[in-house]
């Protein structure tokens, strides 16, 4: 179990480190090995549009959605964890949260995403009486699980060229692509998808889809145009879609 826990340790400090990354990299640099890498800025984080558009885009296969269902049980095992290490990380990281989904500025969205979160985690630390170690394995393994279903997705834009199309994954796109940066693909998608399990990210895109019928949207796209949009950009390109404008200018020459 010690082993596990190191491991954990270290996921997390590279994850860090990619964090770090994401903000102080030429964007222009960084978004040929990480697509969408805007995703994890605090200011692209509150904007809950970007990110379930870009969501639905990157996630067209059925296989790969299913396996990103794994991020809602990563959005507690991750609270849980950082509660096993100090009662205050579990507090810091509720109140980010509370704030997070206020700056959303869609009131009934905020309640709803709170009280799942809030709810879920009081029954889970009441309840919760294993090693902290199975969950810190969860996490490794769903985050590579997810790596795994990107292989059935095509290319996202602007990793071979600044077309802003989706390209599919075969010999003449990986040849583009070249051998460096298609191996460091492998272990920078799991470090993005291993963050990716924080309540903080794609958890809110699930509660959006999840919660987006209950309620009349003010400020941010009702589920249905969610995915109308998502469609588009996957099939017509990331250009045409005004959300994305800021994103594709990083890459014009």
């Amino acid at each position: 179990m010690e082993n596990i826990h190191n491991l954990w340790l270290i996921c997390f400090f590279f994850a860090c480190l990619l964090f770090i990354f994401c903000l102080i990299i030429p964007p222009k640099k960084i978004g040929r090995i990480l697509p969408f890498f805007t995703a994890f800025w605090p200011s692209k984080n509150i904007q809950l549009d970007f990110q379930s558009v870009s969501y639905v885009a990157l996630h067209r296969n059925i296989i790969n959605r299913v396996i990103h269902y794994s991020i809602f049980v990563d959005a507690f095992a991750w609270l849980l964890i950082l509660d096993s290490f100090w009662h205050g990380f579990l507090y810091i990281a509720l109140l980010l949260f509370i704030v997070q989904t206020l700056l959303i500025k869609e009131l009934k969205f905020t309640i709803l995403a709170n009280l799942i979160l809030l709810t879920t985690l009081t029954i889970l630390l009441s309840s919760f009486e294993s090693n902290i170690e199975y969950l810190m394995l969860w996490t490794i393994l769903s985050a590579a699980l997810r790596v795994i279903g990107h292989f059935f997705e095509p290319l996202p834009p602007f990793l071979i060229d600044n077309s802003g199309q989706f390209s599919p994954i075969n010999l003449a796109t990986l040849k583009k692509l070249g051998l460096v940066r298609t191996i460091a693909l492998l272990p920078i998608g799991f470090l993005a998808e291993f963050l990716s399990g924080q309540a903080n990210r794609l958890f809110l895109v699930q509660i959006n889809a999840i919660t987006s019928k209950l309620y009349k949207h003010q400020h941010i796209l009702a589920w249905k145009n969610v995915v109308k949009k998502g469609l588009n950009s996957y099939k017509e390109g990331i250009k045409q879609e005004p959300l994305f404008k800021s994103y594709c200018r990083f890459f014009e020459k």
